[in-house]
């Protein structure tokens, strides 16, 4: 009976122990990071989305950032899982108002609620979960990556450390 409970104490830690830098680091390698031209243009159908972020204005049939400059956002299909279908990114690139390289990034699930809004250059889903969901990283120039893991008590992301990788990855 000790070894029981000793084996599922052991499983417990397995499973609710956060992911460790070295971890994120090699799944990051792994990852597709996902950019604009990975996105597909935006749709009649995908209107009403748009309109739930703050940082981008439809002005006849026309889309223009926060700066006021024209853009054309792109769409990418996240799959983070049973509990999160639908979820996508919505990519804005505008070197000029997000700094080179960098886009305007917004996750929202089914519904159209915002589950994450920040600039970064790229966005890619880690193979870790938390709470069924899976974690992201948001490329932030450089060789650095910013680790995001679910909370479902505030339905967003939660920031959990940034990780130097190999300046390829």
């Amino acid at each position: 009976m000790k070894r029981f409970g000793i084996l599922a104490c052991a499983i417990a830690m397995t499973l609710t122990c956060p992911a460790r830098a070295e971890d994120f680091t090699h799944e990051i390698e792994q990852a597709k990071g996902l950019t604009a031209k990975d996105g597909r243009a935006v749709k009649e159908s995908d209107i009403d989305s748009l309109k739930h972020i703050s940082t981008l204005e439809e002005q006849k049939g026309k889309y223009v950032d926060e700066c006021g400059k024209s853009v054309t956002p792109k769409i990418a299909a996240l799959n983070l899982g049973e509990k999160l279908k639908g979820t996508r990114a919505i990519i804005v690139q505008d070197g000029a108002c997000y700094a080179p390289e960098e886009n305007s990034i917004t996750v929202l699930d089914g519904n159209d609620r915002i589950l994450w809004q920040d600039n970064a250059t790229s966005i890619a889903v880690l193979s870790s979960k938390n709470q069924a969901v899976n974690d992201l990283a948001f490329a932030m120039g450089g060789a650095t990556r910013s680790v995001w893991r679910w909370s479902g008590d505030t339905h967003a992301y939660e920031h959990v450390e940034n990780i130097e990788v190999s300046p390829e990855k």
